[in-house]
């Protein structure tokens, strides 16, 4: 028998990639155009230029493009949370 301490083990598996995109795509969604996003010129994908800051203007899109995903976030949240109720966490 042996006295070392079990450490807990943290799976990198498909679920846990998948709750961690559907934080992050949680954490987009919530950002504010005209609160926050405005601040930084990020509230409007006609405000510039896309060949003069490219990587800008496609960040601009990909928080656009987010704001189509809020019922499909939802159904997926509930899910999320009852598989993680029933199976007790992982």
């Amino acid at each position: 028998k042996s006295d070392k301490p079990i450490a807990p083990t943290m799976g990198f598996s498909l679920w846990n990639l998948f709750k961690a995109g559907l934080l992050s795509t949680n954490a987009l969604l919530i950002l504010n155009r005209r609160r926050f996003l405005a601040k930084y010129n990020l509230h409007d994908v006609n405000a510039f230029d896309p060949g003069e800051k490219p990587l800008q203007a496609q960040l601009v899109g990909l928080l656009q493009a987010v704001q189509y995903l809020k019922m499909p976030l939802i159904a997926l949240n509930a899910l999320t949370i009852l598989f993680e109720l029933l199976l007790g966490g992982t």
